[in-house]
């Protein structure tokens, strides 16, 4: 009933705040409505050969994690375990994911407490990620869309002290009571005796996530200037100037850090969008705030379901 009831309110919550943002784009488009659109093919088909470059690097990824934690798998099969899990994200509640790569992950004889522990300390570096790659954003154009976010800088030392081994065990033995209290998985307790890794590897990982940000944030770059005004008219918005590209990195990787955090929204649903509008204003004209978020959250969407569409064929003829 709890589950239902929180599923019911983060629907409900991420209905009101895209119909908010709806209103407003609706309003922005209307009161331009005599400017005439431009679409970019060739920048729509980069946007989307982004994900072909990013998805192998994070399937790559897992792989690794799995093989410093002593259960090598084909990379084919970390791949197919990846992209799988990742549909979970779209139900309210950030448990999905995780027991479903749980389940596919066992069934290749993976323990449940080492799956949840990796699991664990790919979220710590995926999460932690997103704030460097922010802060990097801050060091490049110290005023992101007007704001001087002066406190990002120092993100990127207290990511990089964070992820040390031993404080690494202390946020993982965490996780593990946490996920126990709230029946997210199971054994979770044991998996900070699991964690044998170096700082060195621990590293490597941290910054093969930075690179993940900046496909993905070149992607969003795309997208987001993919559709804009004809400047033929007084007064028509330019789109997004490829100098912006900094600030767009760093946008998109923290506007998914907040949407992810968001247990009650399924994929961050409302969150991110709220985020990126508020980023992006003062950084670009109106109505792009409000229309790259929500064109973005359509180019995500095709892409993860259109990838994880292919993992199940692929799975379905082993």
């Amino acid at each position: 009933m709890k589950a239902a009831l929180q599923r019911i309110i983060g629907v409900a919550l991420a209905c009101i705040i895209l119909l908010f943002i709806g209103r407003n784009l609706y309003l922005g488009l209307h009161a331009m409505g005599h400017y005439r659109f431009t679409v970019s093919p060739l920048r729509i088909v980069g946007a989307f050969a982004t994900f072909a470059v990013l998805f192998p690097v994070y399937g790559w990824l897992w792989k690794y994690i799995m093989a410093k934690f002593g259960y090598p798998l084909t990379y084919g099969k970390a791949t197919r375990i990846w992209l799988l899990s990742q549909a979970g994200r779209y139900i309210p509640g950030k448990v999905w994911f995780a027991l479903g790569r749980i389940y596919l992950s066992e069934r290749e004889g993976i323990p449940k407490r080492i799956t949840t522990i990796a699991t664990a300390l790919e979220l710590v570096l995926v999460l932690g990620s997103s704030l460097v790659i922010f802060g990097l954003a801050w060091l490049v154009r110290p005023s992101i869309g007007g704001h001087p976010y002066v406190w990002s800088v120092w993100l990127i030392p207290v990511m990089i002290v964070g992820v040390h081994p031993r404080i690494l065990r202390w946020v993982l033995r965490w996780l593990g009571r946490f996920g126990k209290r709230g029946a997210a998985v199971a054994d979770a307790s044991y998996g900070d005796k699991a964690f044998t890794m170096k700082y060195t590897d621990v590293l490597t990982m941290l910054v093969a996530y930075v690179f993940c940000w900046c496909i993905y944030g070149i992607g969003y770059y795309l997208i987001a200037s993919a559709i804009g005004f004809a400047t033929d008219a007084a007064g028509a918005p330019a789109s997004p100037d490829l100098k912006l590209l900094p600030e767009m990195i760093g946008i998109n990787a923290l506007a998914w850090a907040g949407g992810f955090l968001s247990v009650i929204t399924p994929a961050g649903l409302g969150i991110r969008e709220g985020i990126s509008t508020f980023l992006l204003r003062g950084l670009v004209a109106n109505p792009y705030p409000l229309l790259i978020p929500l064109v973005a959250r359509v180019w995500v969407t095709i892409s993860e379901v259109v990838a994880i569409g292919l993992a199940f064929v692929a799975r379905g003829r082993k």
